[in-house]
């Protein structure tokens, strides 16, 4: 009905215009001809039809106007019907954003920085309450005094526990023999002064390297006493060390300073996804790896835990420090309770740690490969090649920065547990099945994130060595009108700009680290061979 309202409006509006152009063009004629205004009036006859049409085409407007109307009252009763209608886009983002970039770093927020944010408020780098209305509620701030405070205490009953314990026995000494076979002596008779012959069940338990392992007065409250643990400082205390100063300069940089050189960076990389490299496809991937990046760290604290699992299964609880056996066995269950607790918070801090720097590792390589791959093309200039390298340069120095020095930190930890896991591994002649699981699995768990940081700062600066390399093309092979003073500038620059990723302040190179890799194998095979480790009955 609408179309066909509209339609004949449309006529009405043209034969209108019609008339109008008749009644004008005789008036004027009426005019040059010298005629009276009264003969000029009568001799007009288009505007009694042009009275006619505006009677109709007020008519028809009021049609339309009830139409319209009509309509809207329809729409309102389909809305507030029982059946909803709700129009998304195609991918299911409810946002009023058409822009690929924003929709892309909306969906990595929500699927990378959002859980990543979890885990730094449960290891208290951030603060509670941060993104609600009121942040500065008293329950807010007692809370983000009282947490931080339990996590520090918990922090370092774990350091206490772990060398009171002996824990993951770590002695290459002691903890590589055989679990020693207790030999009881018999029962000593002893003459009382008053001349009576009795014997007292006193009796004292050997083993078979002569040291005292039992002295008790009965057989039924006898305790198997370990040695006391050896080389604290450097098995314990330094490692321990290390991390505290890994998790107070966290603290700063993250809770204090508020710290959003993340965030930031995902920025940068997401924008220059030019269309030429699909600008959709890349970022989910990017997203992709970011969160498999997230369920990888997730996955190695419980790998962490279930190392304790297996170090409590294979020596069980009874198996502690002398000071750790007295206590009873409800509390020494309750203490590993405890302690369990705090391992999860300190392989947590490690986790933050690790992710970071490799996530930042990560987005600068996808930065680096789309410049790169822009100037392969040719279909960026030169003087803004230029600054996207400068920038690539300031963010590598944000990654060399206190980030780099945390993370430097933790690997030293994993390396000497690394090491000291493969050197039991070496030596370990005790041929029980669970003592060889736990002492295999032991050095994996810890050198999986040894290699994964140092892995990519290698790719990193791998990829951003393709920079010289491209420059050394221009410069022979031309770059669009680009003059030779331009290209010779552009080498210049690119040799003269050192983009490189650094561990304990040292560039890590793809090179480095296979040629440590083959030197040290060689090594073990060669000490093994001339069986200086290890038994020479054993398969090595």
């Amino acid at each position: 009905m609408s179309s066909k309202s509209e339609s004949e409006l449309e006529d009405l509006q043209s034969k209108s215009m019609e008339l109008q152009d008749n009644s004008s063009s005789d008036s004027f004629s009426n005019i040059k001809n010298g005629a009276p205004s009264h003969v000029m009036m009568a001799s007009s006859p288009a505007e009694s039809d042009m009275s006619e049409l505006n009677v109709r085409k007020d008519s028809y407007v009021e049609l339309l106007r009830g139409h319209e109307n009509q309509t809207l009252s329809s729409v309102t009763d389909s809305t507030s019907s029982a059946v909803r209608v709700t129009i998304n886009d195609c991918d299911g983002w409810q946002t009023t954003s058409v822009t690929l970039t924003t929709t892309a770093l909306r969906r990595c927020k929500q699927q990378v920085l959002k859980p990543y944010s979890w885990l730094l408020t449960f290891i208290s780098w951030k603060a509670f309450g941060r993104e609600s209305i009121s942040p500065n509620k008293c329950g807010w701030q007692f809370l983000n005094v009282f947490y931080p405070a339990c996590i520090v205490a918990l922090l370092w009953y774990t350091y206490v526990y772990e060398v009171i314990a002996c824990q993951w026995k770590l002695n290459v000494r002691t903890d590589t023999q055989k679990t020693p076979e207790i030999v009881v002596g018999p029962a000593m008779p002893i003459f009382p002064s008053n001349g009576t012959n009795t014997t007292v069940a006193t009796f004292t338990a050997i083993s078979e390297n002569g040291n005292i392992m039992i002295n008790a007065n009965n057989r039924t409250d006898y305790t198997i006493l370990t040695p006391a643990c050896e080389h604290i400082v450097t098995t314990y205390v330094i490692p321990n060390l290390l991390h505290f100063v890994a998790f107070v300069m966290g603290y700063f940089y993250f809770r204090v300073q508020e710290n959003e050189q993340l965030y930031a960076l995902m920025e940068k990389v997401f924008l220059q996804a030019t269309p030429m490299l699909g600008r959709v496809t890349p970022q989910a991937q990017m997203i992709k790896k970011l969160r498999i990046f997230l369920a990888f760290g997730a996955l190695w604290v419980v790998l962490t835990l279930g190392l304790q699992v297996l170090f409590l299964t294979v020596f069980g609880i009874n198996r502690q420090n002398t000071t750790l056996a007295h206590t009873g066995l409800p509390w020494q269950w309750a203490l590993f309770g405890i302690e369990m607790l705090g391992i999860m918070v300190l392989n947590s801090v490690n986790c933050a740690v690790i992710v970071n720097y490799a996530t930042q590792c990560e987005m600068l390589i996808f930065y680096v490969k789309g410049i790169t791959t822009r100037l392969q093309e040719k279909s960026v200039d030169l003087k803004a090649a230029m600054k996207d390298i400068l920038t690539v340069r300031h963010s590598i120095g944000s990654l060399n920065g206190p980030m780099a020095q945390m993370t430097s930190l933790a690997v030293v930890r994993f390396s000497e547990l690394t090491v000291i896991g493969v050197s039991i591994l070496i030596l370990n002649e005790d041929n029980e099945a669970k003592i060889w699981v736990y002492r295999s699995v032991f050095p994996m768990v810890w050198a999986i994130m040894v290699v994964f940081p140092l892995v990519q700062a290698a790719r990193m600066n791998t990829v951003c060595s393709k920079f010289k390399q491209i420059a050394l093309e221009t410069r022979i092979f031309g770059y669009q009108n680009s003059s030779q003073l331009e290209l010779d500038s552009f080498l210049v620059f690119v040799g003269h700009t050192r983009l490189r990723a650094k561990l304990f302040h040292i560039p890590v190179r793809a090179s480095y680290l296979i040629g440590f890799l083959v030197l040290t194998l060689f090594i073990l095979l060669l000490l093994f061979q001339t069986s200086s480790i290890g038994p020479a009955s054993q398969i090595f």
